[in-house]
């Protein structure tokens, strides 16, 4: 009987230590997922596109040069010529960075400016191209004829078309009752064009003609004493676009005459 007693009570302790580790939470780990290690963005390429006149030479190379290459063809973005269902163009990568803008420059269909591009009527574009702040998305220009090559007539191409400008300007600026000025659009020299303040920016919807030169200038107040000029203080050419289509245009004054 005393044994059957003692036997009892072990199993009931045997039982309870089973029960009580049983009920002990697990200190086991669950694996945990590896992270995966996140690619870093690469910066989107900006393509700038320039569609050429027919009379490029089929195996000429392109040059956009400007004041990133100090106007010289040895550092200047180069181009063979392409083409697209009978279109000749070339394409750019504008990799540069936001600080290194705004960026001057004009196209020549070899390393020298005996080639470089003229307007409709074969004559000097009196002024460069610019692109003031980093694009977000691709740009397209166009050239219209080269220097010592014939002359193409845009005549039947060229239309109506609306440009919606939006012009930022230094802090400082004391603009004429909420106003500044722009002159030289379709050769509209004197007086120019209103651009009325809109929160931050001046802004301005005119119309030209595409497949033209397009030459202009920004006052802050309609006389030319108060001109742009860089970031210097140092004068500046003539702004220059041509454009087949409806487009905006940003722009940005670096500094004032006065």
């Amino acid at each position: 009987m005393y044994r059957k007693k003692i036997l009892v009570v072990t199993l009931v302790s045997f039982l309870s230590i089973f029960v009580l580790f049983g009920c002990l939470p697990s200190t086991t780990e669950e694996p945990q997922e590896e992270e995966t290690p996140q690619e870093e963005e690469t910066p989107q390429e900006l393509v700038l596109r320039v569609n050429l006149p027919e009379t490029t030479p089929a195996t000429a190379t392109i040059y956009l040069v400007g004041d990133y290459s100090d106007w010289g063809f040895d550092n200047a973005k180069s181009s063979e010529v392409e083409t697209d269902n009978e279109q000749k163009y070339a394409e750019f990568i504008l990799d540069f960075d936001a600080t290194d803008y705004p960026i001057q420059y004009k196209y020549t269909y070899d390393a020298d400016w005996e080639y470089e591009e003229v307007n409709e009527n074969g004559g000097s574009l009196d002024g460069n191209r610019r692109i003031d702040v980093k694009p977000d998305k691709d740009i397209q220009d166009v050239v219209l004829n080269w220097k010592g090559l014939e002359n193409i007539d845009y005549t039947d191409s060229q239309s109506e078309i609306t440009i919606n400008f939006v012009v930022y300007v230094p802090a400082d600026t004391v603009d004429d009752e909420g106003k500044i000025y722009m002159r030289g659009l379709n050769e509209n020299w004197d007086p120019g064009y209103e651009l009325n303040k809109t929160g931050e920016t001046y802004t301005l919807s005119a119309t030209t003609t595409s497949y033209t030169v397009q030459k202009y200038k920004f006052l802050r107040n309609n006389d030319w004493g108060y001109v742009e000029k860089d970031e210097s203080g140092e004068e500046v050419g003539n702004r220059v676009t041509i454009l087949t289509d409806d487009s905006t245009i940003v722009s940005v004054v670096e500094s004032w005459a006065q």
